[in-house]
């Protein structure tokens, strides 16, 4: 058993054993570089990142949920980045970093400080590349690697061990593909993540129940992902029946999620863990779906519709709309069921002494 004691697992600050030492950056050129506004000398070089409550003298942290302001008001922090409208909370003695938006700004100093591991090119000798295979340079292919017949693949791509890239798929230049993937009949755009377990290109849900026995319709359609998609661990994305499933430019999908056969989703959406979409629903730009979001097939779903979490969608949502519950309808509707349902309980309880 891991003893408490041990040191290393009471630091509390980024562990540069997973994600490589820091890139010492003073306060005054952190800010030049992510137009932060500073309030107080900036004169003191940034050792590590913490959360506000574990942050000590020479650590960056930043304020961007109101949750969390008695931490703020009390915190040891060398630099914190804020809002303009929170610098009046700023203790003595803490440097104000002031972004237009916290957690833009957060992001921008993550990436400086933390700048993506470099890893140089190289085959590894126990991955299989078929010979009609094309890849691009600088490429990093891991170990036991498949690659099947006349893939392509990009330049500055990394593909994680143990990964599975089937005949005739195309990925585009500077993807990184975690372990243990698997895609086909898939066509790729450029600057991709695929994180480690997720299955691209499955046959979809085809069968047609008889009475006694299971007919499978054959899937002979393709995935198509656009560019700057980031596809979670775990998620599959079922290839389509004749038609394409279809994922636009820039749209985030987190862990474990499904996406059927016929699926279309356009630019900037997201969604969050545990949605599933059944086959042929339509889903617009910049769409968010929260956590276990269930949306029947069949349907569509318009630009900037946005659902809460554990909704069940059973029919088209227009674009703009904010929907919650089971099924769900407008939000504002959703809430007055809730609240009814929840005095209509109370009232019983006070009537008969439940």
């Amino acid at each position: 058993m891991l003893k408490k004691s041990n040191a290393s697992l009471q630091e509390k600050r980024v562990d540069s054993r997973f994600f490589g030492p820091l890139k010492k950056v003073r306060i005054s050129e952190l800010a030049t570089i992510c137009d932060f506004k500073i309030i107080g000398s900036g004169d003191f070089e940034i050792e590590n990142v913490a959360t506000l409550k574990n942050a000590k003298e020479h650590d960056l942290s930043f304020f961007g949920n109101k949750k969390y302001r008695s931490d703020f008001v009390q915190t040891k922090s060398g630099a914190v980045i804020i809002s303009e409208g929170d610098a009046v909370y700023l203790p003595d003695g803490v440097i104000g970093l002031v972004a237009k938006n916290v957690m833009i700004g957060y992001a921008q100093a993550l990436s400086l400080l933390f700048p993506n591991e470099v890893v140089p090119p190289h085959i590894c000798q126990t991955a299989y590349i078929s010979d009609s295979a094309k890849i691009g340079q600088n490429c990093y292919i891991g170990d036991y690697v498949v690659i099947g017949d006349n893939v392509e693949i990009g330049d500055n791509c990394f593909i994680g061990s143990h990964t599975v890239i089937e005949k005739s798929c195309k990925i585009g230049a500077n993807a990184i593909i975690r372990n243990n993937v698997t895609i086909s009949h898939s066509i790729i755009g450029d600057n991709v993540m695929i994180n480690s377990g997720a299955r691209v290109g499955e046959s979809g849900f085809g069968i047609i129940p008889t009475g006694r026995t299971m007919v499978y319709v054959k899937q002979l359609g393709r995935v198509i992902i656009g560019d700057r998609v980031r596809i979670g661990a775990n998620t599959t994305i079922d290839r389509g029946s004749v038609d394409d499933t279809e994922i636009g430019n820039d749209t985030i999908i987190d862990n474990l999620v499904q996406i059927a056969h016929n699926v279309k989703i356009g630019e900037r959406s997201i969604l969050v863990a545990q949605v599933g979409i059944a086959g042929s629903t339509t889903i617009g730009n910049d769409v968010v779906l929260a956590g276990q979001v269930g949306v029947a097939g069949h349907i569509e779903i318009g630009d900037r519709a946005i659902a809460a979490a554990k909704s069940g969608i059973a029919s088209s949502v227009e674009s703009g709309k904010i929907v919650g519950g089971i099924p769900a309808v407008d939000a504002g509707i959703w809430k007055r069921q809730a609240a009814f349902l929840k005095m209509s309980v109370t009232k019983r309880k006070k009537q008969y002494g439940e």
